[in-house]
């Protein structure tokens, strides 16, 4: 009984490092400054037009943006967060973004923030 558990730690130890390694693989961060379709992506800000949406996938997703785009109120606010966040706004005129499109903000689980373009 005692070789048993000397060679299952035995076993144990030896793949621990392999392990490891691949975690430290798997966490170094990634960087994304692409265009994919209607979505342009850089580090911390992801640019969505609307009509992207506009498939089965993501339908209620774009009947949101939709309903926001034509609700002045919904825009005002639009408006107001983007006159909050000069760096945002910075980052948007490098993009070509007009503001006055910009529909939605949202703030991503990482911190970035996703901004939706009618």
């Amino acid at each position: 009984m005692n070789s048993a558990v000397k060679l299952a730690l035995a076993g144990a130890m030896s793949i621990a490092p392999a392990t490891g390694a691949a975690l430290a693989q798997a966490t170094t961060p990634m960087v994304d400054s692409t265009t994919t379709g209607s979505t342009t992506m850089t580090e911390g800000l992801t640019i969505v037009q609307m009509s992207s949406l506009n498939d089965e996938s993501t339908r209620e997703k774009f009947t949101k943006i939709e309903r926001l785009s034509k609700s002045e109120t919904a825009m005002a606010e639009a408006q107001a967060e983007l006159q909050n966040d000069p760096t945002l706004v910075a980052a948007l005129d490098a993009k070509n973004v007009q503001l006055t499109n910009v529909v939605l903000v949202e703030t991503a689980a990482n911190g970035g923030k996703v901004v939706y373009i009618k």
